[in-house]
């Protein structure tokens, strides 16, 4: 089973909160938070990798 990386994905339009999601790769990640939100692919327009912050 593929490591699982954390994503935020974000929308076209504004009115449609940023999501957060678990999925082993970028356009798993897409799909999901599409289908999910009950838009097209084309509606995202943004998907990036949440890195943790170091402290120090």
């Amino acid at each position: 089973m593929p490591k699982l990386l954390p994503f935020r994905i974000h929308f076209e339009d504004p009115e449609i909160a940023p999501l957060d999601l678990d999925a082993s790769d970028a356009e798993a990640a897409r799909q999901l938070a599409a289908s999910r939100r009950g838009v097209p692919a084309g509606a995202i327009r943004k998907v990036k990798i949440i890195r943790e912050e170091a402290n120090g």
